[in-house]
């Protein structure tokens, strides 16, 4: 298959992308983006499945550009979502690379090229017998542009993450690997003066990240990364920050790896907005439906709003608390948690946003919250047996591939789509994970 037509496929973001764009500079070699209309005309097709979402994407993106897997073009899926689900991915790929491909996609299209059927140990397709654990690669300096004509610049300085927190599985996926200073700061040199994003897991707690920011600044570059520990807010430039609070009380935070105590939370966030100079506006995340999960660890953290409103600091405050209910990943220790996908949290979060009828003493950003249907596609990604959820997303209609339906008729559509997937013997217990 001399002269190899490439094309790369992302739902989302620039930033998703980034590790395909990363495995194709390596492989020197050069991809077309895709649409419906084009996807048929290359001969080999990458795909990055970021999160669980992509999957219904990708199947409304088959029926509209008339692709499948077993024809053309070859289709190899890739990203962090498929290394989690490779089964699934492999129901809607030809090849399911599992890990980190840096050093490994151009072998994979040299032998495609020549002809040849693509083997790799952590190339796995369906029905192939044991999966592989994901492969593991050095992170290396690469930036790619993003926004509005590539206005900006994204590099990655960690791979991995430090810590361990019970429901994050990037610790579980790989080891945690740095790139050095000394191979970033070329880069910065080379996009003198535009916008940047550092990013890593927990990236402030790179070895030299001190050096990087400095470097950064040697060549005028802006770090526009917000996001740090509640720890190191200070490592922070701008008046911008987001954190990771995730339980809602100590006792919940305590059992995923963030022991920290109301006091703690409100000393730290003091200490970030009085030394800014603007107001500062503060993202916080949190997780719902968290094991154990009881009513006492709501009025804990109402309790931490109280104590942030007594606070003269919080005058200069935004707040935009963010509540996720909990999604159970592989290579987590919640992988089999209990959840209930059909809890109202959204008419809970909201009463707390809005001082149940009164006003808070701080600005505050209401957020939405994931409900039943979201939870219950997100399940059926990661509970339900790889066939089976391909099943029903094949059979899903395409609106609800591609988009939510209104709010009061997502709880039934949830229901509905429980029900379907019953056919395969898939139940709610099963994605609920209370199943014996």
């Amino acid at each position: 298959m001399a002269g190899l037509t490439i094309g790369k496929l992302c739902f989302g973001a620039d930033a998703f992308a980034y590790g395909l764009e990363l495995c194709l500079a390596r492989a020197a070699r050069s991809a077309y983006r895709v649409t419906t209309a084009t996807a048929g005309a290359v001969d080999v097709l990458l795909v990055t499945i970021f999160w669980y979402a992509d999957y219904y994407r990708l199947e409304a993106f088959y029926r509209q550009s008339g692709i499948r897997p077993g024809g053309k073009p070859i289709i190899i899926i890739g990203g962090m979502q498929a290394t989690m689900t490779p089964k699934l991915a492999a129901c809607f790929a030809d090849y399911v690379f599992v890990g980190d491909a840096d050093e490994h996609l151009g072998g994979i299209l040299d032998q495609i090229e020549s002809g040849k059927r693509p083997e790799h140990p952590n190339l796995y397709r369906a029905g192939a017998g044991d999966l592989p654990s994901p492969c593991e690669c050095e992170p290396s300096a690469f930036a790619i542009g993003t926004g509005s004509c590539h206005s900006s610049v994204r590099i990655e300085i960690a791979r991995g993450c430090r810590f361990k927190c019970a429901f994050c599985c990037l610790s579980g996926l790989k080891p945690y690997k740095e790139v050095r200073a000394s191979e970033i700061e070329p880069l910065l040199q080379a996009h003198h003066g535009r916008a940047l994003s550092l990013f890593a897991p927990e990236r402030t707690m790179h070895s030299e990240f001190d050096r990087i920011v400095l470097a950064a600044k040697r060549y005028g570059c802006k770090d526009m990364g917000q996001d740090a520990r509640l720890d190191r807010l200070e490592h922070v430039s701008g008046s911008s920050v987001t954190f990771g609070l995730e339980g809602l009380s100590q006792r919940l935070r305590k059992t995923i790896g963030k022991p920290w105590s109301n006091a703690e939370v409100v000393e730290r966030l003091g200490r970030f907005v009085e030394t800014r100079k603007n107001i500062s506006r503060v993202s916080m995340y949190l997780i719902a439906d968290l094991p154990g999960e009881m009513d006492d660890d709501w009025t804990e953290f109402r309790e931490l709003f109280l104590e942030i409103e007594r606070a003269d600091w919080s005058r200069r405050l935004v707040l935009c608390p963010i509540l996720n209910p909990l999604s159970p990943k592989p290579y987590t220790a919640l992988e089999k948690a209990h959840i209930r996908l059909f809890s109202d949290y959204a008419s809970r979060w909201r009463r707390l946003l809005r001082k149940e009828g009164g006003q808070w003493g701080f600005r505050i950003i209401e957020t939405f919250v994931w409900g039943p249907l979201e939870r219950t596609m997100d399940a059926i990604v990661h509970r339900a047996p790889a066939e089976a959820a391909a099943w029903l997303i094949r059979r899903m209609p395409t609106p609800l591939l591609l988009r939510k339906p209104r709010m009061d008729a997502r709880e039934g559509v949830a229901r509905a789509l429980i029900a379907e997937i019953g056919k395969q013997e898939v139940t709610l217990n099963m994605l609920e994970g209370t199943a014996p």
